[in-house]
């Protein structure tokens, strides 16, 4: 199956060394054009959200926004099917208007668009939730308009959430679960010798806490908390590139402990630093966000799909996907902090054999030409 399909995305929002959020979108496309598809990259932004470099507000014409977006999309070879829509306006508006007018699908990442000045009349317009659990009780329990009604399908990345354990409302909403996809080409599998470091790319503190049912959805900081102790118990070293400067005040007890950090602005600087980073790691050692962990719905991260296409092996926080991935076979799921030390221990003495099912994951679970049609066949 084939045709044509509009993909919104976030990534001019977000210019200043956020390379895995530009990935957290660029992966559908790239993706959906590998599967033959004829595909069109949009994104809607107010013009009052334009920054220059050092985030300081800006006329559109000259910002980081549209430098981003610029680069983005020529580097990914969509130079010419893109449209970045600063109020509504873009030089190239006609030209997606024409293309969005025989369009079979429209796919909005996290339901951010919501500009009214492209109209899709024959597509199918899909929802993707990224945040499953925080989408929802935002909706539901604090009246926040997340932009369903403008949808006729709905999709979340968590895989498990139609499993009877979830907890978390669903907006009375049927939803479709799919992992993130990635494309391989892109994440060329390289091997490595020895096991030098485990790594992760983080937001130590995202959006705020949220309560359903007199339970907090926390953030990744509580989470972390909880695995204070693992770096001490692991022979190898753990590592987070997150923004350590904001955070400075409250890692001295992580070190202790035994933590690494580095500054993700590095890290996230560009598609190069970012590949590189995650090239140069043994494998991957993530939490959660407690909302996540919480709900058990089956959230998973389109950063450690990267990871694993790589040859990366992961060791995540469980949110209830270990029912749907081959356990021990390049993912090693984790509920408690001894659990998280036996895994990471695991990996480090089966190191290449886990390199291998990584990948053999990644080509077989996560895969863009797998994850893609299947979604397809159940829209």
């Amino acid at each position: 199956m084939s045709g044509k399909i509009v993909i919104a995305v976030g990534v001019a929002a977000q210019p200043l060394s956020a390379i895995g959020i530009t990935w957290t979108g660029m992966n559908w496309p790239l993706g959906f054009r590998d599967l033959g598809w004829d595909v069109w990259v949009i994104e809607s932004l107010a013009g009052d959200r334009c920054v220059d470099a050092r985030g300081n507000k800006t006329p559109a014409a000259g910002s980081a926004n549209v430098a981003h977006w610029t680069r983005m999309m020529a580097a990914f070879g969509f130079a010419a099917h893109s449209t970045l829509l600063i109020d509504g306006q873009a030089d190239n508006l006609s030209d997606l208007r024409d293309f969005a007018a025989d369009a079979d699908i429209f796919l909005n990442l996290s339901g951010h668009y919501r500009s009214k000045a492209v109209e899709f009349p024959k597509a199918v317009k899909v929802y993707h939730d990224g945040d499953p659990a925080f989408t929802q009780i935002w909706s539901e329990c604090y009246a926040c308009d997340m932009n369903f009604a403008a949808h006729d399908r709905f999709v979340t990345v968590g895989t498990r959430w139609n499993a009877p354990e979830r907890f978390s409302p669903d907006c009375g909403i049927e939803w479709i679960s799919a992992f993130p996809p990635v494309t391989l080409s892109y994440w060329p599998f390289e091997p490595r010798e020895t096991f030098d470091r485990f790594t992760t790319i983080a937001h130590w503190e995202g959006y705020k806490n949220v309560e359903y049912r007199e339970q907090w959805f926390c953030g990744k900081r509580e989470e972390f908390i909880r695995m204070t102790d693992v770096p001490g118990r692991v022979s190898r070293p753990i590592e987070v590139a997150m923004d350590v400067h904001a955070h400075e005040w409250e890692l001295p007890s992580f070190r202790e402990a035994g933590w690494n950090f580095v500054e993700a602005s590095g890290v996230c600087s560009s598609l190069e630093a970012y590949a590189s980073y995650i090239r140069n790691s043994s494998a991957e050692f993530s939490v959660a966000k407690g909302g996540y962990v919480l709900s058990n719905g089956g959230w998973f991260s389109d950063r450690s799909v990267c990871y694993a296409a790589m040859g990366r092996p992961l060791v995540l926080q469980d949110t209830g996907v270990s029912a749907l991935l081959p356990v021990g076979e390049g993912y090693h799921p984790f509920r408690t902090p001894q659990e998280a030390a036996a895994a990471c221990e695991r990996v480090i003495e089966d190191f290449p054999r886990q390199q291998r099912l990584a990948r053999k994951l990644a080509e077989e679970v996560f895969n863009s030409r797998v994850v893609l049609p299947d979604l397809l066949s159940r829209l």
